[in-house]
């Protein structure tokens, strides 16, 4: 009987510790959602409502940071994603192979990052693939292999079409939906900067199944080309590396023009990546001679700002230094500086953290962001246990005050910038912003898309 009885207990043991792990995706989305609204502006997220409902999806997505992009998608979809990710990591540590399987993320093994002793691995992660395409789930692959922190699309691997039609052959006819998802952001590596997602034109499956069986590998070329092609739509693309940094000063041109809300943080809109990706699409045609001129012409404008102590966004936004906004910046003082001081701790843990062990810029913002969050909880419970003296009420209300005015400090910080180059403006000689100003409108009526 006693065997019985431990058996029983065994199970029921087993059961709440998966019942346990199950609450994992859940409750990590909804800390992920918030340390993404605070970390991010504004996310905008084009098109996401035209995903099919009951159909096998897979996300075929570019790379251009560590894993941010699964997250916000993650946090943002109503259905659960499943997503494919580094299989270095998770050979290297029992507790990330723990992680990976409670966060829904299958690991893909390469030969630069494990060698050939994990390759074969590999055909244990394109079946968990065949089957969560099977149950009508949503499947989200990073197509081009590796991450880049650049604003063009890359070459497109192969092995998004080998596993469709590695399912097709398993499972029969599935419609399975391959929708390209470009990300794009106006600099992931700064604090309050934009992310721009969106969702492409859906690839069917059954298009390319009478092609797979007469010709297996011309169809997987096929379809590897649709994808990059229907994805490079949906991102912004700089044809020259060289031509990066004044295109960025032509998008933060575009960007200044508009003043994104501070809530709600997501968006369905598409505008301000559609007006970046028509300046980017101009330039890449300019001969050199005519983006030499251009070149000249922003390099003139910045040159003129700057020896004025001026900023674009100021020139733009002389409004913000305002009575209103001054009352404001005033009598919010005090509660921003008891946010930030109350708040610094766990984010300065996070963002040390990750220049240590991930220095590289594809990888910073998105370990800054995990490590910070983590060291948020850990600085909550120590603060809850630490002040029982307090009684239970009260370190509740603690508890709950401390985030507020840490998300009031980034939104009195954020009036508080635009206040401050608004001022600069306003104070400046007429003459002078006059002057200025029409060098601005010479560049937006050379370029499209401004």
């Amino acid at each position: 009987m006693w065997i019985i009885h431990l058996h029983l207990r065994l199970h029921y043991f087993s059961f709440k510790i998966q019942q346990t792990c199950s609450m994992f995706y859940p409750i990590a989305k909804r800390f992920a959602k918030v340390a993404l609204g605070v970390y991010f502006r504004k996310i905008y997220l084009a098109n996401m409502d035209s995903l099919p409902t009951d159909k096998p999806i897979i996300l075929a997505a570019n790379h251009p940071t560590a894993f941010i992009e699964p997250i916000i998608l993650a946090c943002w979809m109503d259905r659960p994603l499943h997503f494919l990710a580094r299989g270095d990591l998770y050979v290297s540590n029992l507790l990330l192979r723990k992680i990976y399987d409670w966060s829904h993320m299958t690991p893909i093994f390469r030969l630069e990052d494990t060698g050939y002793s994990n390759l074969k691995s590999n055909y244990g992660t394109f079946e968990k693939c065949y089957e969560l395409l099977e149950k009508n789930k949503i499947l989200m692959i990073l197509v081009e292999g590796r991450t880049c922190h650049e604003k063009r699309i890359l070459p497109i691997r192969k092995g998004t079409a080998r596993i469709v039609f590695g399912a097709l052959e398993k499972h029969g006819d599935m419609d399975i939906h391959i929708v390209p998802v470009g990300v794009n952001y106006t600099n992931s590596d700064n604090f309050r900067s934009v992310a721009m997602i969106e969702f492409g034109e859906a690839i069917r499956a059954t298009e390319y199944t009478q092609l797979y069986k007469e010709a297996p590998a011309k169809a997987v070329k096929k379809l590897t080309n649709e994808i990059g092609q229907r994805l490079k739509k949906n991102v912004i693309h700089i044809e020259n590396k060289k031509d990066d940094a004044f295109v960025e000063k032509l998008f933060g041109l575009k960007e200044n023009e508009t003043d994104g809300s501070f809530l709600p943080v997501s968006s369905p809109k598409n505008d301000l990546l559609h007006s970046q990706k028509k300046i980017a699409e101009y330039v890449n045609k300019l001969s050199d001679g005519d983006k030499n001129k251009l070149k000249e012409n922003i390099n003139s404008y910045f040159e003129k700002l700057k020896k004025n102590n001026l900023s674009d966004f100021g020139l733009m936004h002389k409004n913000y230094f305002s009575l209103k906004n001054t009352i404001f910046l005033l009598l919010g003082f005090l509660p921003a500086i008891f946010g930030y001081l109350t708040n610094i701790l766990p984010v300065w843990i996070g963002n040390s953290l990750a220049k240590k062990i991930a220095p590289a810029i594809e990888f910073r913002a998105a370990t800054a962001i995990v490590f910070s969050s983590f060291a948020y909880l850990i600085y909550g419970a120590v603060l809850y246990f630490t002040g029982y003296k307090m009684g239970f009420g009260w370190r509740v209300f603690l508890l709950l005050l401390i985030p507020l005015t840490g998300y009031f400090y980034v939104f009195y910080s954020d009036i508080y910038k635009k206040w401050k180059e608004g001022k600069k403006a306003a104070k400046c000689k007429e003459r002078i912003l006059k002057e200025i100003l029409e060098e601005r409108k010479m560049i937006k009526k050379m370029v499209a898309g401004l």
